[in-house]
């Protein structure tokens, strides 16, 4: 039954992406206006909303709080996007929402963004969640989230991404996302870029509000492994379970604005959450010097090939797959300067760059192309090599990645 319902969610990406709430309000209020019954963490921006999203969810958690956490898109298992308290939605919640709704979707035309976003409000309402962390799906001011009113706005660090539907300039793509600031309600980013901070502060002052803006420069890697992250921030000291230096500022951006919303939990109960904390796909280790991180621009991509570079002193090799949106002159600079070596491949899927579309793009004609990721996989693990290996790219790949190595990141709770 669940992979019925699931099938039909899934053809309702036919009807495209939806920027705009219209739709939205009509099934939430076909709902009960779900959305107004908890309160609420917004987040939107380009990199860094699922981990900053988690973490404060984890951090909450271990404090005592019911929590829910919406992000996407998923990794391997629809169930993933909708969570409390760690625990993905179960099958019979998604198919009694979907059962109850369906002809409302078909006569109002509901996209698969719009009856997920309805479904997770739902969902968290049901539970009686004592508050949601959820992260945009595309952009912030049209998006379908956008319907909250939040306790807590953050912008995540900001990059150029469907620059078709958000904006060709970065300015542009920051006014999307500042989208979400509300009137009085605070707002914090990770962001120190002079042109966006400007933007920033454009809407904070129109919507009455103050933005709090994390000082990049205070924050010191004072330890980075493999499998272990020690910073500090001011006077304060804190360790993540996972390698990847953009967690440093995730993990801050999350901190402080719990500090901010929260003050009665301390630094003792942050780091009990943070002890506890894991979000797979972001410089997630699956074999010994094998990793996998769906970075897909440029910024992303400069971050992981650093960061791999300061722990191994070597450039990685790397097997990118990617979305047709994705090629843009900064990120194939990226595949000349910070790799070793660059595998091109390929997944069946309208979305990902096919054969045809990789051959006859002149810029990717200088690197390795093998169709079948399967093979490709095989190729980069099986290949001499005593520095990094980093598989990256469209989240699209995932699941192709799990299973190829055999691994289960989701054992239910996250």
């Amino acid at each position: 039954m669940i992979d019925s319902t699931l099938e039909y969610l899934y053809q309702l990406h036919n009807r495209g992406i939806k920027l705009g709430l219209e739709n939205i309000n009509k099934i939430l209020h076909e709902c009960n206006n779900p959305h107004d019954k908890f309160k609420s963490i917004h987040l939107a921006g380009t990199n860094g909303k699922g981990s900053t999203a988690s973490i404060i969810a984890k951090i909450l958690q271990n404090a005592g709080q019911k929590v829910g956490l919406y992000t996407s898109p998923h990794l391997i298992n629809f169930n993933e996007r909708i969570r409390i308290n760690g625990v993905p939605i179960n099958d019979s919640d998604i198919i009694s929402f979907t059962k109850t709704y369906r002809d409302f979707f078909e006569k109002h035309s509901i996209t698969f963004f719009e009856a997920t976003t309805a479904m997770a409000f739902d969902y968290f309402r049901k539970n009686k969640i004592d508050i949601a962390i959820v992260e945009t799906g595309l952009g912030g001011r049209l998006d379908s989230t956008n319907v909250l009113l939040p306790i807590h706005t953050i912008i995540t660090e900001i990059d150029f991404d469907h620059t078709h539907l958000l904006g060709e300039t970065v300015e542009e793509i920051t006014a999307e996302k500042c989208g979400i600031i509300k009137n009085s309600i605070p707002n914090t980013t990770i962001n120190t870029k002079s042109n966006i901070v400007e933007v920033i502060d454009k809407f904070s002052t129109k919507q009455n509000t103050k933005t709090n803006y994390i000082n990049k420069d205070l924050i010191n890697i004072a330890e980075h492994k493999t499998n272990k992250l020690r910073l500090n921030y001011y006077d304060s000291g804190y360790i993540l379970p996972q390698a990847g230096s953009f967690q440093a500022e995730n993990a801050i951006l999350a901190i402080e604005t719990i500090k901010n919303e929260f003050k009665n939990i301390t630094n003792i109960q942050i780091q009990d959450g943070l002890d506890q904390w894991f979000w797979p796909g972001r410089m997630q280790q699956m074999e010994e010097n094998i990793f996998y991180d769906v970075a897909h621009n440029s910024s992303g991509v400069n971050i992981l090939t650093s960061d791999l570079f300061d722990i191994y002193n070597q450039k990685p090799m790397g097997l990118v797959v990617m979305k047709n949106d994705k090629i843009r002159t900064e990120i194939i600079s990226l595949f000349e300067s910070a790799f070793k070596e660059i595998i091109i491949s390929t997944i069946p899927s309208k979305d990902i760059l096919s054969k045809n579309d990789i051959k006859s793009t002149k810029s990717l004609n200088n690197y390795q192309f093998i169709e079948n990721l399967n093979d490709a996989l095989g190729l980069l693990k099986n290949k001499q090599f005593d520095g990094p290996k980093v598989i990256f790219g469209s989240h699209y790949i995932a699941k192709y990645v799990y299973k190829f190595f055999d691994f289960s990141f989701d054992k239910g709770n996250i």
